[in-house]
């Protein structure tokens, strides 16, 4: 098991990029917009990918604050910040990926997947699979 890593917000580098924003980077953005640009960004695996190179290279502390944090959407948490730090659209927007078509949002997945499995391997991690990295927020019983 992964040794969590806590970082306070004021340490995120996410938080001043704009991941919390609740409202479009640009004035005249509508959210149906936001969307749209988001499938459109997820859909461009080159650019994507680009954009999540970037987020585990210039955004250290909330890749370990998040990537450490097993009982979340990594793959998902990782979208969103390649999103944000590519066009300052937040996290608020990311119902964006459900206009992609199953083969597309597979191909986003697994093009983030990559990247957390980057992630992890520099960090002395095993790999893991799109189950094994998928959230964990099922209430443990036993």
């Amino acid at each position: 098991m992964m040794e969590r890593i806590y970082h306070t917000w004021d340490k995120w580098e996410c938080f001043p990029a704009g991941f919390y924003n609740p409202k479009p980077p640009a004035k005249e953005q509508t959210i149906e917009e936001c969307r749209d640009a988001y499938a459109t960004f997820l859909r461009d695996t080159p650019r994507f990918e680009a954009a999540l190179n970037r987020v585990l290279s210039e955004w250290p502390h909330s890749c370990e604050h998040y990537l450490t944090n097993e009982r979340m959407n990594r793959i998902a948490w990782l979208g969103q910040a390649a999103m944000c730090i590519e066009t300052g659209v937040s996290k608020f927007f990311c119902g964006g990926y459900f206009k992609l078509t199953n083969a597309e949002q597979v191909e986003a997945d697994k093009t983030a997947l990559k990247a957390l499995n980057k992630w992890m391997t520099d960090h002395g991690e095993d790999p893991l699979t799109l189950d094994s990295a998928a959230c964990k927020t099922q209430t443990e019983l036993y």
